[in-house]
């Protein structure tokens, strides 16, 4: 039934965030055939089946790139929500999603399936859809209305926020990274994610027969926190990377607001929610994250406050005030640095993306590591950028690290004793908040760690990160795009740029902890 004065969300359906034993006991409710196997071949041919109808109908009607590829992409969206309802395992799935990633990264570089791939602008969705599939089938098995309902999302919600915003005689636009969106197209995003997460919700419910209720105003609240994560996750996007944040963000947004609910929660969730938007709203207007960086670090504090509470998020907040706090006081020039404080969206995931995925993990599979392991990694990011920020007011110009050569102020690679000190300050400001944790636990291991990362850090910007050459003045740089222009690659691993090795930073700080204990 449609939610009315209460609406039924069963036992069954609040297992889905803690177990989902009784419902996978209903599930599969279709099952063609007794072997997996076979269904999975009749259902892989099915899938090409109607893909190569919609390459018929596409050249025979001559539609548009875009037409034709929002036709497949619903087309395949649909047949992959049902998968929990046709699979037991997740073997197929994921070896289904397997198929795709690869068969779609082929495809788009020998320019087949242009049903599937040609648009009027260059994009990777193709290939992130199946790789966010594959996540979703690995992870969220057992939550299967979970699942279910976040590849819904992707398939109709993003796919009429395109629609609206290709459509609107007069949008209004914006751009959060690379992809540009409107204001209608957004809209239309949240209002379509909130109706399906809240008719989705309300139908499985009643579907398997549910003996627990959710109130009205809990269902309107989790509809309409999963729509505005997931419009964020579609506005924040780049050559179509919304295909893998939207499903994903769904998914974790979803779950959070009902395990919050579950456990008495949910107003400190919410609580945080608001405040987080004021407290990155106030960073975006100073300038120490651009719009993109803004909403990435809300998505991000939402996940990481939704699984741990202000015990995971405190280390966070202090890396990320302390820092832009520093950056602020720093005279750099904009010549010698590959980032500005301005920080985007790569950079955020750069430094928060391992804590967060730890943090998740652990929300949902605990693990006794879970804190010391996050923290090691906040304390690795935070060393990093300490050393970088206090290392600037050193009076003499850095060396650096390999061949001990003077270099200019912001060159990857360069050290100063004073960098050396703002990078174990760093990370004993992590260790000490964590103090508040941890028991008995030794803190000079999460400094130890945070150092080590740094240093890992260093020398890999020395080394193999990626150098790039101005073609309009001549100079060296770390960034892709210098003069308003692209930059052309001189040394290094083009793929491993400065949020690269951030990245590699605080996977380090995490192993080190890891390896101590």
């Amino acid at each position: 039934m449609i939610a009315g004065n209460s609406t039924k969300h069963s036992s069954n359906l609040h297992t889905n965030t803690i177990s989902c034993v009784d419902l996978k006991m209903e599930l599969p409710i279709f099952h063609p055939f007794e072997n997996e196997w076979i269904t999975f071949g009749a259902f892989f041919v099915s899938i090409f089946f109607l893909i190569g109808i919609a390459e018929f109908v596409r050249s025979k009607l001559k539609w548009g790139p875009e037409a034709s590829r929002k036709m497949v992409h619903v087309i395949v969206g649909i047949m992959i929500a049902c998968c929990p309802l046709i699979f037991r395992s997740n073997i197929q799935p994921i070896t289904l999603a397997v198929i795709f990633i690869v068969v779609n990264t082929a495809a788009l570089n020998i320019d087949a399936f242009k049903g599937m791939h040609d648009t009027q602008r260059k994009t990777f969705g193709t290939v992130y859809f199946p790789i966010a599939f594959l996540i979703l089938a690995a992870f969220f098995w057992e939550k299967p209305i979970t699942l279910i309902l976040s590849m819904l999302v992707m398939t109709f919600a993003d796919t009429l926020a395109s629609f609206v915003g290709e459509h609107e005689k007069r949008p209004l636009k914006f751009r959060l990274w690379e992809d540009e969106k409107s204001l209608q197209g957004s809209a239309a995003m949240f209002l379509s994610t909130a109706l399906i997460i809240y008719v989705g919700t309300d139908f499985f419910a009643w579907f398997f027969d549910a003996a627990f209720f959710l109130p009205l105003e809990v269902l309107i609240g989790c509809a309409a926190f999963t729509g505005m994560a997931a419009t964020l996750a579609e506005a924040a996007s780049n050559k179509g990377s919304d295909n893998f944040s939207v499903p994903i963000v769904t998914a974790i947004a979803y779950e959070s607001y009902l395990i919050n609910y579950s456990h008495g929660s949910l107003p400190a969730l919410l609580t945080w929610t608001l405040g987080s938007a004021v407290i990155f709203y106030a960073a975006y207007k100073l300038r120490s994250l651009n719009g993109g960086g803004a909403v990435a670090a809300f998505i991000m504090g939402i996940f990481i406050f939704g699984a741990g509470g202000i015990q995971w998020i405190a280390p966070v907040l202090a890396f990320f005030i302390l820092s832009s706090l520093l950056s602020k006081l720093g005279k750099k020039s904009a010549e010698t640095t590959q980032k500005s404080s301005n920080r985007d969206v790569l950079q955020v995931l750069a430094n928060g993306g391992i804590p967060m995925i730890i943090a998740i993990v652990n929300f949902f599979q605990p693990f006794d590591l879970a804190y010391i392991m996050f923290l090691g990694a906040i304390a690795a990011a935070t060393a990093d950028t300490w050393a970088t920020e206090i290392g600037f007011f050193n009076k003499k110009d850095p060396r650096h690290i390999l061949n001990f050569n003077t270099v200019i102020k912001g060159t990857s690679g360069g050290v100063t004793l004073l960098g050396f000190v703002g990078s174990a300050l760093g990370a004993g400001t992590i260790a000490l908040i964590g103090m508040n944790w941890l028991n008995d636990f030794p803190i000079h291991w999460i400094v130890l760690a945070g150092f080590v990362g740094s240093f890992v850090d260093s020398i890999l910007g020395g080394s193999i990160q990626a150098k790039f050459i101005c073609s309009a003045c001549g100079k060296e740089t770390e960034k892709r795009m210098h003069c308003q222009m692209h930059t052309s690659h001189l040394k290094g691993f083009k793929w491993l740029d400065n949020d690269g090795v951030n990245f590699v930073n605080t996977i380090v700080g995490m192993v080190i902890i890891y390896i101590l204990i």
